[in-house]
Order: C-alpha cells, then structure tokens, then sequence
C-alpha cells in the first residue's frame, strides 16, 4: 500500500458514535505524532501532511501530539 492510499483510508467504524466529530483518520495522526516526534517542527509536519493531500494545520499536529 502506498503512502498517499494510506493518508487518504477511512477508517471502517466512521459510523460508531465515537468516530463521528474525528475529521483526520488514525494512521494520519499517528503518521505526523511520529513526524513530530522524530524532529520535524509541526510547521514542517504541516507541510508533509500538505503534501500528501491532508490539509490540517500545525495546531491540528500539536493537538494530536499532546
């Protein structure tokens, strides 16, 4: 599976309540946490996500990090 398949899966329990107010799927989270957490500034996971086809913003990572 390529990156960008995997940036843009959905994830299969999008209709359990829990899931609904979630706009980011988890693999795309936890994909910029590791960004994050190996050195990129969330600017900088910002622009890879961007790059990739997700257009979150660096408060988004910072929320997903913390």
């Amino acid at each position: 599976m390529l990156l960008s398949d995997l940036l843009k899966e959905s994830l299969d329990t999008a209709t359990l309540e829990c899931w609904q107010r979630e706009r980011t799927a988890t693999p795309v989270r936890a994909f910029a946490v590791r960004l994050h957490t190996a050195g990129l500034s969330l600017r900088e996971t910002e622009a890879i996500l961007r790059l990739l086809g997700v257009e979150r913003s660096f408060q988004a990572v910072f929320q997903w990090v913390h």
